[in-house]
């Protein structure tokens, strides 16, 4: 039975690219699994919509267990404070050794650690971190995170040279002005991957996983998978943006999808609209 195209509301709420849905990345998903086993820093930039939640999500999906437990993600954390705290609330749920024996030392029980998190400042939350990051294994990624600024940038500088942490830093750019002060850190060729836009091959094999998720076969696609693959200009969260506003009944004439309105659309709207999908959530194929 067809799908009934889904409402503006709800193509926002369901525009949500099964995070470990991956094409056309397989040197990338290679390098980046070789430099987590090897616990070696990387940055990993691109243009909104690009694949690099994805790529990371994939890759860590594949992650043996007692890697994959010693993996802190965060996403979307916007200052250092915050980015502190939810590093050591991820270390809490992780039951590191040093911070529960920091804990009980100081009499913290699980119903009041939220209110000493909170209660600690930047020097204190600096010196809870490095003390547990630095005796155990852990590897941290951030995702989605504004560009950095200089004291956000010096605790990652931190945590990869003082503390033996590898950070990998997921940024959305595609110059320094973009991203902050990530250069200053990830300073050589061997530790920036750079991810450009699919092979034309994987953009046509992503189109169609589009074309199904959101029910569009059924309608007359002469010429739409030309016009989807060239005015994404293959990045594949354009082409999901794009495929959902296709199913909407305002980008349609009849058995016609308005192609070129979709374009300028998501050209005014941006790829911001999308939710990103989240590191820590599972599921079958991959962007």
């Amino acid at each position: 039975m067809a799908m009934t195209p889904p409402t503006r509301t709800d193509v926002r709420r369901e525009v949500r690219i099964p995070p470990t849905l991956l094409v056309g990345r397989d040197v990338e998903r290679a390098r980046l699994r070789q430099a987590i086993e090897e616990r070696r820093s990387l940055l990993i930039w691109g243009a909104a919509g690009i694949g690099k939640t994805a790529l990371m999500a994939k890759v860590s999906s594949q992650l043996p267990q007692d890697v994959a437990r010693a993996t802190l993600c965060l996403s979307s954390i916007h200052g250092l404070r915050p980015l502190l705290r939810a590093l050591l609330r991820e270390l809490h749920k992780a039951g590191d050794a040093t911070l529960r024996q920091q804990l009980h030392a100081e009499g913290i029980r699980e119903g009041t650690f939220k209110a000493w998190l909170n209660s600690l400042g930047t020097s204190q939350l600096k010196g809870a971190l490095y003390r547990s990051v630095e005796k155990g294994q852990y590897r941290i990624v951030l995702d989605h995170m504004p560009p950095l600024t200089h004291a956000f940038a010096k605790v990652v500088k931190e945590l990869v040279q003082m503390r033996n942490t590898p950070v990998f830093l997921l940024a959305r750019g595609l110059s320094k002005s973009e991203i902050g002060h990530v250069t200053d850190l990830y300073w050589c060729d061997r530790q920036r991957m750079s991810l450009g836009p699919l092979p034309e091959r994987a953009a046509r094999d992503f189109l169609e996983w589009c074309i199904r998720r959101f029910s569009l076969a059924r309608l007359n696609s002469a010429g739409f998978r030309e016009e989807m693959v060239r005015l994404s200009g293959r990045i594949p969260g354009t082409l999901v943006k794009m495929c959902a506003l296709a199913a909407e009944p305002r980008y349609q004439h009849g058995s016609q999808i308005k192609t070129k309105l979709i374009h300028i659309d998501t050209l005014v709207n941006g790829y911001n609209s999308l939710a990103p999908p989240k590191l820590t959530e599972r599921a079958h194929g991959g962007r």
